[in-house]
């Protein structure tokens, strides 16, 4: 599932920074280690809490509060490929686990755990045969399923009871959609697994040592831009005097975190894989666009003339940034954190610099960076769960452990390079919380004053001082929060309106269901043939073959959906 995909992300960044997340600022207080003033823990007998049906939405509760007697709920879920435990610690035998049930009275017991890259197939087995545990991670489409069959409780009374307010303050950072997208016919059917969508929009990384060696600016325009990877191709900026580098990073997967083109075609004001509004304020889809076609002939282009490598289409993100700690490659677009897997190349070649730079333009417009949805994992509950509430409960405990006024980063983030917070059931960071860092760390830095920091930002500004004092082990933390780092140019778009957001929010309809993997293999089948020298006229037969595989009756469904809000 992708919430795994991004707790493997956040885990290559904390291995790197050896350092962990806490408050942002909005915690809450803590529980008062006594019996729940609510309706489900005032039961010594443990007796299913009230529900949305006939609960006091206004009565007490203590969003923290520890049930007494114990209770018990069950659980499945994936494990990321690569979690590291500590001697003795397993996935139901750790920190997080023995906490829930020292701190908030709640046993977790795992029916089953199997790889991240087998849960989606065995929980559709789980949900064809009606055997749930009472908290699942389910997708968006599996979450509209379950609500369709009439299989999940009703969360929406529990969460403003039960919900504490930091919890309530990170789900409503994006403007509500992310609550919004779980919610159905009115009732909240799902807990979202906050994100940042505009941590995920792109940032163009470039090897400024290289700028200077050739006698390059830093890229200001697309021109710029060509101009630069030329360069970087062709003027042996390594000096070995052998043709083996390349200009311009570019994945297998054309699209992705780390060396994906979604920057590139941005600067052609084009936004694929994202509903984008058109001139009559429909949504259109953004991979079919006429200026898809013409990045994508600028990306032939650069193919033809050996500014890409040519085998890109057999290399994953490992073997793209495997070629820029080499030596071997001198821009790429990618994530703000992507200068973490940049940190191995800077250990061995100290001289190597990289900087991070706003997207450029094609043209005398400004470029715009695409931001997604985020969301793509909800926890759920089972209909008839004995302790439905339980769940928001546990939500609230992880948001105070990771991020709260009681947070300790060291016991429940990371730790000698072990992602201790991919054991926690839920999960979730507020979608500011980085950015929020970098300017508060900057702050701070300008002041000499690092005493309104939180334990996170502390760790920041203490790596950037250490950078600072010569320590180039900080060097990946100093590019990312530091005045210059990948996060003020993401702030840069925020202040300046430099986004696109994603206009569907809403849950897959039945078209995306049916259709979506087929028009996702034709559209990187005929990209990547189109880039390695296919005609470009194959770009309009692609976007008939979309929509009359599908993407028509999708398009109109979306469009009904942004209607009926």
């Amino acid at each position: 599932m992708k919430r795994n995909k991004a707790a493997a992300l956040m885990l290559s960044l904390g291995l790197i920074l050896t350092m962990a997340a806490c408050s942002d600022g909005n915690g809450n207080g803590t529980g008062n280690g006594g019996k729940d003033t609510g309706a489900a823990a005032s039961d010594p007998t443990n007796a299913p809490a009230a529900t949305g049906n006939d609960a006091d939405a206004s009565a007490p509760a203590d969003p923290l509060g520890k049930y007494d007697p114990p209770i018990e709920v069950t659980a499945v879920r994936g494990i990321t490929e690569g979690t590291k435990f500590a001697d003795g610690e397993a996935i139901d035998n750790n920190v997080w686990s023995k906490a829930y049930e020292n701190e908030l009275g709640v046993k977790v017991k795992y029916l089953w755990t199997t790889p991240s890259a087998q849960y989606d197939q065995k929980l559709n087995i789980a949900i064809a045969s009606d055997d749930l545990p009472d908290i699942t991670p389910v997708s968006a489409s599996q979450l509209k399923r379950l609500v369709e069959d009439d299989g999940l409780e009703d969360l929406t009374s529990l969460y403003e009871q039960y919900g504490s307010e930091l919890t309530k303050n990170i789900l409503s950072q994006d403007g509500g959609n992310a609550m919004k997208s779980a919610t159905f016919d009115g009732k909240l059917y799902g807990l979202p697994n906050m994100t940042s969508g505009l941590g995920q929009s792109h940032v163009l990384w470039v090897r400024t040592d290289w700028l200077k060696k050739l006698g390059l600016p830093e890229p200001k325009t697309m021109d710029d831009l060509l101009k630069t990877a030329e360069a970087f191709a062709k003027q042996d900026p390594d000096g070995n005097q052998k043709a083996d580098t390349y200009g311009l990073g570019i994945t297998k997967d054309i699209f992705g975190f780390y060396a994906g083109m979604e920057g590139f075609f941005n600067g052609f004001h084009a936004y694929p894989n994202t509903w984008v509004k058109d001139a009559s304020g429909k949504l259109t889809y953004g991979s079919v666009a006429p200026e898809t076609k013409t990045a994508l002939q600028k990306l032939q282009e650069l193919y033809k003339n050996g500014i890409l490598d040519k085998e890109y289409g057999t290399k994953d993100a490992t073997k793209v940034s495997e070629a820029a700690n080499g030596g071997k490659l001198g821009l790429f677009y990618g994530y703000f954190w992507n200068v973490g897997w940049l940190q191995d190349g800077k250990n061995t070649d100290p001289a190597m610099e990289w900087k991070p730079l706003p997207i450029v333009s094609a043209d005398d417009q400004p470029a715009k960076a695409q931001v997604p949805f985020a969301i793509s994992t909800y926890y759920v509950v089972k209909k008839g769960a004995k302790h439905p509430e339980a769940a928001v409960k546990l939500l609230n405990f992880d948001y105070e452990k990771l991020w709260g006024k009681t947070a300790e980063p060291n016991v429940y983030n990371a730790n000698n390079g072990i992602g201790i917070f991919e054991y926690a059931l839920l999960y979730g960071e507020a979608p500011r919380k980085n950015l929020d860092a970098h300017l508060h760390v900057v702050e701070a830095l300008n002041a000499n004053d690092p005493s309104k920091l939180n334990p996170e930002e502390k760790g920041y500004y203490d790596s950037l001082v250490a950078y600072r004092g010569g320590d180039n082990k900080m060097w990946g933390n100093a590019l990312m929060y530091g005045p210059e780092g990948s996060l003020s140019v993401i702030d840069g778009y925020a202040k300046n309106g430099g986004i696109v957001d994603d206009a569907y929010f809403g849950a897959p309809t039945q078209g995306m269901t049916d259709n979506e993997a087929t028009l996702q293999k034709l559209q990187l089948e005929t990209f990547t043939r189109i880039i390695m020298g296919g005609s470009i006229d194959e770009f309009d037969k692609f976007a008939a073959q979309w929509n009359d595989l599908g993407g028509s009756t999708i398009t109109g469904e979306v469009n009904d959906w942004q209607a009926s809000r």
